[in-house]
Protein backbone atom coordinates (compact mmCIF):
# COMPACT_ATOMS: atom_id res chain seq x y z
CA UNK A 1 0.00 0.00 0.00
CA UNK A 2 1.32 3.46 -0.94
CA UNK A 3 2.19 5.93 1.78
CA UNK A 4 -0.29 8.73 2.37
CA UNK A 5 0.53 12.11 0.84
CA UNK A 6 0.49 14.66 3.66
CA UNK A 7 -0.99 18.17 3.71
CA UNK A 8 -2.34 20.54 6.31
CA UNK A 9 -5.82 20.39 4.76
CA UNK A 10 -7.45 18.19 2.11
CA UNK A 11 -10.45 19.65 0.24
CA UNK A 12 -12.80 17.13 -1.38
CA UNK A 13 -14.59 18.66 -4.37
CA UNK A 14 -13.46 21.37 -6.80
CA UNK A 15 -16.71 23.24 -7.28
CA UNK A 16 -17.05 26.87 -6.22
CA UNK A 17 -17.43 25.89 -2.55
CA UNK A 18 -14.33 23.72 -2.39
CA UNK A 19 -12.20 26.13 -4.44
CA UNK A 20 -13.32 29.08 -2.30
CA UNK A 21 -12.34 27.14 0.81
CA UNK A 22 -8.95 26.18 -0.66
CA UNK A 23 -8.11 29.73 -1.73
CA UNK A 24 -9.14 31.14 1.65
CA UNK A 25 -6.93 28.56 3.37
CA UNK A 26 -4.07 29.52 1.05
CA UNK A 27 -4.52 33.19 1.98
CA UNK A 28 -4.33 32.12 5.64
CA UNK A 29 -0.97 30.46 4.95
CA UNK A 30 -2.20 26.86 5.04
CA UNK A 31 -1.29 24.10 2.58
CA UNK A 32 -4.49 22.71 1.02
CA UNK A 33 -4.68 19.89 -1.53
CA UNK A 34 -7.91 19.73 -3.59
CA UNK A 35 -9.25 16.38 -4.86
CA UNK A 36 -11.87 16.28 -7.62
CA UNK A 37 -13.67 13.14 -8.79
CA UNK A 38 -14.34 14.41 -12.31
CA UNK A 39 -11.97 15.26 -15.13
CA UNK A 40 -12.85 18.95 -14.81
CA UNK A 41 -13.30 21.55 -12.09
CA UNK A 42 -16.45 23.58 -11.48
CA UNK A 43 -18.87 21.05 -10.01
CA UNK A 44 -22.36 22.20 -10.90
CA UNK A 45 -20.95 25.18 -12.80
CA UNK A 46 -20.57 23.55 -16.19
CA UNK A 47 -20.20 25.31 -19.54
CA UNK A 48 -21.10 22.92 -22.37
CA UNK A 49 -18.32 23.98 -24.71
CA UNK A 50 -18.71 20.95 -26.94
CA UNK A 51 -21.92 22.47 -28.33
CA UNK A 52 -21.95 24.92 -31.23
CA UNK A 53 -22.03 27.86 -28.81
CA UNK A 54 -21.30 27.82 -25.10
CA UNK A 55 -24.45 26.66 -23.29
CA UNK A 56 -24.55 26.76 -19.52
CA UNK A 57 -25.68 23.57 -17.81
CA UNK A 58 -25.23 25.14 -14.38
CA UNK A 59 -24.52 28.62 -13.11
CA UNK A 60 -26.36 30.17 -16.04
CA UNK A 61 -25.92 33.86 -15.22
CA UNK A 62 -24.12 35.82 -12.52
CA UNK A 63 -26.43 38.12 -10.59
CA UNK A 64 -25.25 41.72 -10.43
CA UNK A 65 -25.25 41.42 -6.62
CA UNK A 66 -23.09 38.27 -6.55
CA UNK A 67 -20.27 40.17 -4.88
CA UNK A 68 -18.10 37.14 -4.05
CA UNK A 69 -18.30 35.64 -7.53
CA UNK A 70 -17.72 38.97 -9.28
CA UNK A 71 -14.73 39.67 -7.03
CA UNK A 72 -13.30 36.22 -7.82
CA UNK A 73 -13.64 36.88 -11.56
CA UNK A 74 -11.86 40.20 -11.24
CA UNK A 75 -9.16 38.76 -8.95
CA UNK A 76 -8.37 35.92 -11.35
CA UNK A 77 -8.59 37.86 -14.59
CA UNK A 78 -11.86 36.46 -15.98
CA UNK A 79 -13.68 38.87 -18.27
CA UNK A 80 -17.34 39.42 -17.40
CA UNK A 81 -19.91 40.31 -20.04
CA UNK A 82 -23.02 42.35 -19.25
CA UNK A 83 -26.12 40.32 -20.18
CA UNK A 84 -28.54 43.19 -19.53
CA UNK A 85 -29.25 43.68 -23.27
CA UNK A 86 -30.70 40.17 -23.55
CA UNK A 87 -32.45 40.09 -20.17
CA UNK A 88 -35.60 41.58 -21.69
CA UNK A 89 -36.03 38.28 -23.51
CA UNK A 90 -36.28 36.37 -20.22
CA UNK A 91 -39.86 37.61 -20.03
CA UNK A 92 -40.82 36.82 -23.60
CA UNK A 93 -42.14 33.27 -23.25
CA UNK A 94 -45.72 32.30 -23.92
CA UNK A 95 -47.62 30.05 -21.49
CA UNK A 96 -48.66 26.54 -22.55
CA UNK A 97 -51.43 24.71 -20.69
CA UNK A 98 -52.11 21.30 -22.18
CA UNK A 99 -51.25 21.97 -25.80
CA UNK A 100 -52.80 25.41 -25.90
CA UNK A 101 -50.50 28.41 -26.30
CA UNK A 102 -51.68 31.43 -24.33
CA UNK A 103 -50.05 34.73 -25.18
CA UNK A 104 -48.97 36.90 -22.29
CA UNK A 105 -51.24 39.64 -23.62
CA UNK A 106 -54.19 37.22 -23.41
CA UNK A 107 -53.48 35.91 -19.92
CA UNK A 108 -55.00 38.71 -17.74
CA UNK A 109 -58.48 38.04 -19.19
CA UNK A 110 -58.07 34.34 -19.96
CA UNK A 111 -60.68 31.98 -18.41
CA UNK A 112 -57.89 29.70 -17.08
CA UNK A 113 -56.44 32.55 -15.00
CA UNK A 114 -57.37 31.96 -11.32
CA UNK A 115 -55.53 34.95 -9.87
CA UNK A 116 -57.43 37.78 -8.17
CA UNK A 117 -56.94 41.45 -8.89
CA UNK A 118 -54.36 43.03 -8.87
CA UNK A 119 -52.40 39.84 -9.72
CA UNK A 120 -54.17 38.76 -12.91
CA UNK A 121 -51.42 40.26 -15.07
CA UNK A 122 -48.80 38.05 -13.38
CA UNK A 123 -47.77 35.01 -15.37
CA UNK A 124 -47.86 31.75 -13.34
CA UNK A 125 -44.07 31.49 -13.06
CA UNK A 126 -43.98 34.98 -11.49
CA UNK A 127 -46.95 34.79 -9.16
CA UNK A 128 -45.36 32.82 -6.30
CA UNK A 129 -42.21 34.96 -6.56
CA UNK A 130 -44.21 38.16 -6.20
CA UNK A 131 -46.31 36.69 -3.39
CA UNK A 132 -43.33 35.50 -1.31
CA UNK A 133 -41.64 38.89 -1.75
CA UNK A 134 -44.77 40.90 -0.95
CA UNK A 135 -45.75 38.86 2.13
CA UNK A 136 -42.21 38.20 3.35
CA UNK A 137 -41.62 38.33 7.13
CA UNK A 138 -37.80 38.23 6.76
CA UNK A 139 -36.06 41.59 7.19
CA UNK A 140 -32.89 40.12 5.67
CA UNK A 141 -31.99 36.77 4.09
CA UNK A 142 -30.13 35.37 7.12
CA UNK A 143 -33.27 35.73 9.25
CA UNK A 144 -34.64 32.50 7.77
CA UNK A 145 -32.57 30.56 10.33
CA UNK A 146 -33.94 32.56 13.28
CA UNK A 147 -35.94 30.10 15.44
CA UNK A 148 -38.75 32.67 15.51
CA UNK A 149 -39.30 32.03 11.81
CA UNK A 150 -39.91 28.30 12.33
CA UNK A 151 -43.66 28.99 12.16
CA UNK A 152 -43.14 29.38 8.39
CA UNK A 153 -41.41 26.00 8.02
CA UNK A 154 -44.63 24.55 6.65
CA UNK A 155 -45.48 23.60 3.10
CA UNK A 156 -45.77 26.39 0.59
CA UNK A 157 -49.28 25.10 -0.07
CA UNK A 158 -50.33 25.57 3.56
CA UNK A 159 -48.64 28.99 3.71
CA UNK A 160 -50.52 30.14 0.60
CA UNK A 161 -53.75 28.70 1.97
CA UNK A 162 -53.15 30.86 5.04
CA UNK A 163 -53.21 33.87 2.73
CA UNK A 164 -56.59 32.78 1.39
CA UNK A 165 -55.35 31.12 -1.80
CA UNK A 166 -57.50 28.31 -3.20
CA UNK A 167 -55.85 25.08 -4.35
CA UNK A 168 -56.59 25.88 -8.00
CA UNK A 169 -54.66 29.13 -7.65
CA UNK A 170 -51.79 27.44 -5.79
CA UNK A 171 -51.42 24.76 -8.46
CA UNK A 172 -51.28 27.41 -11.18
CA UNK A 173 -48.82 29.57 -9.20
CA UNK A 174 -46.52 26.72 -8.13
CA UNK A 175 -47.27 23.60 -10.09
CA UNK A 176 -45.77 24.11 -13.54
CA UNK A 177 -42.14 23.00 -14.02
CA UNK A 178 -41.28 23.94 -10.43
CA UNK A 179 -37.72 24.71 -9.33
CA UNK A 180 -37.96 23.25 -5.83
CA UNK A 181 -39.63 19.95 -5.06
CA UNK A 182 -42.53 18.26 -6.82
CA UNK A 183 -45.25 20.80 -6.04
CA UNK A 184 -46.30 23.33 -3.41
CA UNK A 185 -46.83 20.59 -0.82
CA UNK A 186 -43.25 19.31 -1.18
CA UNK A 187 -41.26 22.48 -0.40
CA UNK A 188 -40.92 24.52 2.79
CA UNK A 189 -42.43 28.00 2.63
CA UNK A 190 -39.50 29.18 4.74
CA UNK A 191 -37.07 28.23 1.95
CA UNK A 192 -39.16 30.14 -0.58
CA UNK A 193 -39.27 33.19 1.70
CA UNK A 194 -35.48 32.98 2.07
CA UNK A 195 -35.14 32.81 -1.70
CA UNK A 196 -37.35 35.88 -2.11
CA UNK A 197 -35.46 37.83 0.56
CA UNK A 198 -32.15 36.99 -1.14
CA UNK A 199 -33.49 38.15 -4.52
CA UNK A 200 -34.64 41.42 -2.98
CA UNK A 201 -31.23 41.94 -1.35
CA UNK A 202 -29.52 41.17 -4.67
CA UNK A 203 -31.45 43.86 -6.48
CA UNK A 204 -30.43 46.35 -3.77
CA UNK A 205 -26.75 45.44 -4.16
CA UNK A 206 -26.71 45.64 -7.96
CA UNK A 207 -24.74 48.55 -9.32
CA UNK A 208 -26.43 50.91 -11.75
CA UNK A 209 -28.65 49.40 -14.41
CA UNK A 210 -26.72 46.13 -14.77
CA UNK A 211 -28.89 43.06 -14.19
CA UNK A 212 -26.24 40.36 -14.50
CA UNK A 213 -23.21 38.93 -16.25
CA UNK A 214 -21.82 35.93 -17.96
CA UNK A 215 -18.11 35.14 -18.41
CA UNK A 216 -16.08 35.10 -21.60
CA UNK A 217 -15.78 31.42 -22.66
CA UNK A 218 -18.47 30.39 -20.18
CA UNK A 219 -19.10 30.79 -16.44
CA UNK A 220 -17.00 27.68 -15.79
CA UNK A 221 -14.01 29.84 -16.65
CA UNK A 222 -14.26 31.34 -13.12
CA UNK A 223 -13.69 28.08 -11.17
CA UNK A 224 -11.06 27.12 -13.74
CA UNK A 225 -9.17 30.35 -13.04
CA UNK A 226 -9.57 29.82 -9.30
CA UNK A 227 -8.08 26.32 -9.64
CA UNK A 228 -5.16 27.69 -11.65
CA UNK A 229 -4.35 30.02 -8.73
CA UNK A 230 -3.80 27.09 -6.37
CA UNK A 231 -0.43 25.51 -5.71
CA UNK A 232 -0.31 22.57 -5.69
CA UNK A 233 -3.05 22.33 -8.29
CA UNK A 234 -6.26 20.34 -8.22
CA UNK A 235 -5.91 16.57 -8.58
CA UNK A 236 -8.56 15.34 -11.03
CA UNK A 237 -10.16 11.89 -11.34
CA UNK A 238 -9.83 11.32 -7.60
CA UNK A 239 -13.00 9.57 -6.45
CA UNK A 240 -13.03 9.65 -2.65
CA UNK A 241 -14.46 6.50 -1.06
CA UNK A 242 -13.64 6.96 2.65
CA UNK A 243 -12.75 9.67 5.17
CA UNK A 244 -11.36 8.63 8.56
CA UNK A 245 -10.95 11.16 11.34
CA UNK A 246 -8.47 10.17 14.06
CA UNK A 247 -6.97 11.80 17.14
CA UNK A 248 -3.93 13.18 15.32
CA UNK A 249 -4.97 13.39 11.66
CA UNK A 250 -7.64 12.61 9.09
CA UNK A 251 -7.14 10.16 6.24
CA UNK A 252 -8.84 10.41 2.85
CA UNK A 253 -8.93 7.26 0.70
CA UNK A 254 -9.58 7.26 -3.06
CA UNK A 255 -10.88 4.56 -5.38
CA UNK A 256 -7.53 4.38 -7.18
CA UNK A 257 -5.76 3.41 -3.94
CA UNK A 258 -4.19 6.81 -3.26
CA UNK A 259 -4.37 8.21 0.27
CA UNK A 260 -4.10 11.74 1.67
CA UNK A 261 -3.49 12.63 5.31
CA UNK A 262 -4.23 16.04 6.81
CA UNK A 263 -4.97 17.82 10.02
CA UNK A 264 -8.39 18.74 8.62
CA UNK A 265 -10.63 17.80 5.70
CA UNK A 266 -13.16 20.04 3.95
CA UNK A 267 -15.96 18.14 2.20
CA UNK A 268 -17.67 20.19 -0.51
CA UNK A 269 -19.90 17.46 -1.94
CA UNK A 270 -23.70 17.41 -2.34
CA UNK A 271 -25.25 15.33 0.41
CA UNK A 272 -26.49 12.49 -1.86
CA UNK A 273 -22.90 12.05 -3.08
CA UNK A 274 -21.50 12.32 0.45
CA UNK A 275 -23.85 9.50 1.43
CA UNK A 276 -21.80 7.16 -0.78
CA UNK A 277 -18.58 7.85 1.17
CA UNK A 278 -17.66 5.80 4.25
CA UNK A 279 -17.11 8.22 7.14
CA UNK A 280 -15.42 7.02 10.33
CA UNK A 281 -16.56 7.78 12.96
CA UNK A 282 -19.97 7.87 11.28
CA UNK A 283 -22.23 10.91 11.27
CA UNK A 284 -25.12 10.83 13.75
CA UNK A 285 -28.30 12.61 14.71
CA UNK A 286 -29.68 15.43 12.55
CA UNK A 287 -26.46 15.58 10.53
CA UNK A 288 -26.80 11.94 9.47
CA UNK A 289 -30.50 12.42 8.72
CA UNK A 290 -29.67 15.42 6.53
CA UNK A 291 -27.23 13.41 4.43
CA UNK A 292 -29.79 10.63 4.10
CA UNK A 293 -32.92 12.71 3.48
CA UNK A 294 -32.18 16.23 2.20
CA UNK A 295 -33.69 16.18 -1.31
CA UNK A 296 -32.05 17.49 -4.48
CA UNK A 297 -33.94 18.78 -7.49
CA UNK A 298 -34.22 16.59 -10.55
CA UNK A 299 -33.26 18.80 -13.50
CA UNK A 300 -32.51 17.90 -17.10
CA UNK A 301 -31.54 20.32 -19.86
CA UNK A 302 -32.11 19.41 -23.50
CA UNK A 303 -30.13 21.52 -25.97
CA UNK A 304 -31.64 22.09 -29.39
CA UNK A 305 -30.57 23.76 -32.62
CA UNK A 306 -33.00 25.06 -35.24
CA UNK A 307 -32.88 25.01 -39.01
CA UNK A 308 -35.45 27.79 -39.54
CA UNK A 309 -36.99 30.65 -37.57
CA UNK A 310 -40.32 28.90 -37.07
CA UNK A 311 -41.52 31.51 -34.57
CA UNK A 312 -41.79 33.97 -37.44
CA UNK A 313 -44.25 31.61 -39.12
CA UNK A 314 -46.64 31.10 -36.20
CA UNK A 315 -46.25 34.56 -34.65
CA UNK A 316 -45.58 33.36 -31.11
CA UNK A 317 -42.55 34.29 -29.02
CA UNK A 318 -39.60 31.90 -29.50
CA UNK A 319 -39.72 30.79 -25.84
CA UNK A 320 -42.46 28.76 -24.17
CA UNK A 321 -43.24 27.92 -20.55
CA UNK A 322 -45.01 24.57 -20.71
CA UNK A 323 -46.68 22.21 -18.27
CA UNK A 324 -45.29 19.16 -20.08
CA UNK A 325 -42.06 17.32 -20.76
CA UNK A 326 -40.57 20.27 -22.68
CA UNK A 327 -40.54 22.28 -19.46
CA UNK A 328 -39.34 25.83 -20.02
CA UNK A 329 -38.18 26.17 -23.62
CA UNK A 330 -35.77 29.10 -23.54
CA UNK A 331 -34.37 30.75 -26.65
CA UNK A 332 -30.65 31.45 -26.18
CA UNK A 333 -28.97 34.53 -27.60
CA UNK A 334 -25.25 33.87 -27.40
CA UNK A 335 -24.20 35.81 -30.49
CA UNK A 336 -23.13 39.39 -30.98
CA UNK A 337 -26.69 40.46 -31.87
CA UNK A 338 -28.99 40.20 -28.80
CA UNK A 339 -32.00 39.90 -31.11
CA UNK A 340 -30.67 36.76 -32.79
CA UNK A 341 -31.82 33.39 -31.43
CA UNK A 342 -28.78 31.10 -31.57
CA UNK A 343 -30.24 27.92 -30.01
CA UNK A 344 -32.82 26.61 -27.54
CA UNK A 345 -32.64 24.89 -24.16
CA UNK A 346 -35.56 22.94 -22.68
CA UNK A 347 -35.25 23.18 -18.88
CA UNK A 348 -37.22 20.27 -17.44
CA UNK A 349 -37.75 19.81 -13.70
CA UNK A 350 -39.05 17.23 -11.24
CA UNK A 351 -41.17 14.32 -12.51
CA UNK A 352 -40.72 15.25 -16.17
CA UNK A 353 -36.94 15.37 -15.70
CA UNK A 354 -36.96 11.88 -14.20
CA UNK A 355 -39.11 10.73 -17.10
CA UNK A 356 -36.37 11.86 -19.48
CA UNK A 357 -33.55 10.47 -17.36
CA UNK A 358 -34.57 6.82 -17.81
CA UNK A 359 -34.47 7.11 -21.60
CA UNK A 360 -31.49 6.89 -23.96
CA UNK A 361 -30.34 10.40 -24.86
CA UNK A 362 -31.68 10.29 -28.43
CA UNK A 363 -35.08 9.06 -27.25
CA UNK A 364 -35.28 11.75 -24.57
CA UNK A 365 -34.42 14.41 -27.13
CA UNK A 366 -36.99 13.04 -29.58
CA UNK A 367 -39.67 13.07 -26.86
CA UNK A 368 -39.01 16.74 -26.09
CA UNK A 369 -38.94 17.73 -29.77
CA UNK A 370 -42.19 15.88 -30.43
CA UNK A 371 -43.80 17.64 -27.46
CA UNK A 372 -42.77 21.03 -28.87
CA UNK A 373 -43.98 20.11 -32.36
CA UNK A 374 -47.36 19.05 -30.94
CA UNK A 375 -47.69 22.47 -29.30
CA UNK A 376 -46.53 24.54 -32.29
CA UNK A 377 -46.74 22.77 -35.67
CA UNK A 378 -44.54 25.44 -37.25
CA UNK A 379 -41.56 23.83 -35.45
CA UNK A 380 -42.02 20.43 -37.13
CA UNK A 381 -38.81 19.22 -38.74
CA UNK A 382 -36.99 22.38 -37.68
CA UNK A 383 -35.47 21.35 -34.35
CA UNK A 384 -32.51 19.03 -33.84
CA UNK A 385 -30.98 17.56 -30.68
CA UNK A 386 -27.57 19.01 -29.81
CA UNK A 387 -27.05 17.43 -26.39
CA UNK A 388 -28.49 16.67 -22.96
CA UNK A 389 -27.30 17.30 -19.42
CA UNK A 390 -29.08 15.50 -16.57
CA UNK A 391 -28.05 16.61 -13.10
CA UNK A 392 -30.27 14.01 -11.45
CA UNK A 393 -28.41 11.12 -13.10
CA UNK A 394 -24.95 12.71 -12.77
CA UNK A 395 -23.20 10.49 -10.17
CA UNK A 396 -21.17 13.45 -8.88
CA UNK A 397 -24.22 15.69 -8.36
CA UNK A 398 -27.40 13.57 -8.10
CA UNK A 399 -29.52 16.68 -8.52
CA UNK A 400 -29.36 20.31 -9.56
CA UNK A 401 -29.53 21.85 -6.07
CA UNK A 402 -30.75 21.09 -2.57
CA UNK A 403 -34.14 22.07 -1.24
CA UNK A 404 -35.95 21.66 2.08
CA UNK A 405 -39.23 19.86 2.57
CA UNK A 406 -41.69 21.20 5.18
CA UNK A 407 -40.16 20.97 8.64
CA UNK A 408 -36.63 20.21 7.44
CA UNK A 409 -35.24 23.72 7.94
CA UNK A 410 -36.14 23.53 11.63
CA UNK A 411 -35.01 19.93 12.00
CA UNK A 412 -31.77 19.98 10.02
CA UNK A 413 -30.38 23.40 9.11
CA UNK A 414 -28.69 24.26 12.41
CA UNK A 415 -26.90 20.92 12.72
CA UNK A 416 -26.11 19.62 9.25
CA UNK A 417 -23.08 21.81 8.59
CA UNK A 418 -21.33 21.40 11.96
CA UNK A 419 -17.76 20.12 11.99
CA UNK A 420 -17.49 16.39 12.65
CA UNK A 421 -14.15 15.75 14.29
CA UNK A 422 -11.56 16.84 11.74
CA UNK A 423 -14.15 16.91 8.96
CA UNK A 424 -15.69 20.24 7.91
CA UNK A 425 -18.47 20.83 5.38
CA UNK A 426 -19.39 23.38 2.74
CA UNK A 427 -21.67 23.66 -0.29
CA UNK A 428 -24.61 25.72 -1.52
CA UNK A 429 -26.92 23.68 0.74
CA UNK A 430 -25.07 25.00 3.83
CA UNK A 431 -25.26 28.71 3.09
CA UNK A 432 -26.69 30.93 5.81
CA UNK A 433 -27.49 34.04 3.77
CA UNK A 434 -27.13 33.38 0.04
CA UNK A 435 -28.38 31.18 -2.77
CA UNK A 436 -26.80 29.56 -5.82
CA UNK A 437 -23.18 30.21 -6.76
CA UNK A 438 -22.86 32.96 -4.16
CA UNK A 439 -24.06 30.48 -1.52
CA UNK A 440 -21.37 27.98 -2.47
CA UNK A 441 -18.65 30.59 -2.06
CA UNK A 442 -20.04 31.85 1.24
CA UNK A 443 -20.03 28.35 2.71
CA UNK A 444 -16.50 27.62 1.47
CA UNK A 445 -15.15 30.75 3.11
CA UNK A 446 -16.89 29.80 6.37
CA UNK A 447 -15.39 26.29 6.38
CA UNK A 448 -11.94 27.76 5.81
CA UNK A 449 -12.46 30.22 8.67
CA UNK A 450 -13.38 27.35 11.01
CA UNK A 451 -10.10 25.63 10.25
CA UNK A 452 -7.96 28.78 10.30
CA UNK A 453 -9.34 29.88 13.66
CA UNK A 454 -8.65 26.44 15.13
Amino acid sequence: MSRAERHEVVVVGAGLAGLSAALALKRAGLDARVLEAQARVGGRVHSMRQLASTAEAGGTYIGAGYTRLIAAAERHGVELIDVTPICKFFREQELVLGRQIIRQSEWPSHPANPFPEPDRALMPWMHHRVLTARENPLAKPADWLDPKQAIHDISLRDWMRGLGCADELIDMSYGINVSYGENAADVSALLMLFRAAFSTAQRAEAAGDVIGYTARDGVQRIPEAMAEALAPGVLLDKVVVAIESGDDAALVRCADGSRYAARAVVCALPFPVLGNIAIDPPLSGAQARAVQTLPYQAMTQVYLTHTAEFWNDDGYAPSLYTDGVAGMLAAARNGEDPDEVTSFTAWTMGPNARRLDVLPEKDAGRLVIEAIEAIRPAARGRLELAGIKSWGSDPFALGGWAYFRPGQVTELAAEMGRAHGRLHFCGEHLSEAARGMEAAMESGERAAAEISSA
